[in-house]
């Protein structure tokens, strides 16, 4: 199985969990889910993926942008960097 095709394989099963834990998403292929959903995107623009169910096609790319857009803010604690998935999560306006 191609990267690509492993890729789209694991974002077709996980797409009903928004996508797949982070964990998963690193161990299956070493790098950050960002990097993965990028790569992803990128992936299911291309012409020969067009022979997925659009409906399925649909919610991929929704998922992609979904977590795509995850605000990157400092935890309430001054710790690592919190990633919250939405932009209405309360701690998403706090100043980093």
């Amino acid at each position: 199985m191609t990267d690509e095709a492993a890729m789209l394989a694991f974002a077709v099963k996980w797409r009903h969990w928004n996508g797949g834990p982070d964990e998963d998403i690193f161990v299956a292929f070493g790098i950050t889910p960002e990097e993965y959903f990028h790569r992803l995107r990128r992936l299911l623009t291309k012409h020969r993926w067009n022979q997925l169910d659009p409906q399925i096609l649909e919610q991929l790319v929704q998922i992609c942008d979904e977590r795509l857009s995850t605000v990157d803010i400092r935890s309430a604690t001054g710790r690592d960097r919190a990633r919250y998935a939405s932009s209405t999560h309360p701690l998403s306006q706090l100043s980093a």
